[in-house]
């Protein structure tokens, strides 16, 4: 019986390991993908960036939000914690890029920020992998 136990926890840690990489590494392209969105003014060629192709980016925090909310055993966890902190740091970025895809003309002022909130979530998920990684030892 304590086999049984001790091996499902590894599969679920296991399976926590795996599905938060998963959600990290979606955040993470999400966040590149949506700066160079920024940086090309939300134009894909002749193409503009319409409010339906910004549902992605909150498809992805919704997606990455549940399955944060869905691993309540792992919340005392690092990796967790730096998890939600990159999730709030993402939201606001897409929050941010969707209200500049909106204005009339580029502010080189705004779109600076815009880069370092990307950046900001890049170097939480940085933390987060870290912290996966001393988790597993």
């Amino acid at each position: 019986m304590l086999v049984a136990l001790l091996l499902a926890a590894a599969c679920y840690s296991s399976n926590y390991d795996h599905e938060m990489t998963a959600n990290l590494e979606l955040v993470s392209d999400m966040c590149d993908k949506l700066a160079d969105y920024c940086r090309r003014d939300f134009r894909v060629g002749d193409h503009v960036v319409s409010a339906e192709e910004m549902g992605e980016f909150y498809y992805v925090y919704n997606k990455a939000s549940a399955f944060s909310a869905s691993t309540p055993r792992e919340a005392s966890l690092n990796s967790h914690q730096d998890f939600n902190k990159m999730l709030t740091a993402y939201e606001n970025f897409v929050h941010g890029a969707d209200e500049y895809r909106l204005r009339s003309s580029p502010d080189p002022a705004t779109l600076a920020l815009l880069l370092s909130q990307c950046d900001q979530v890049k170097h939480i998920a940085g933390r987060v992998a870290q912290d996966l990684h001393a988790e597993a030892k």
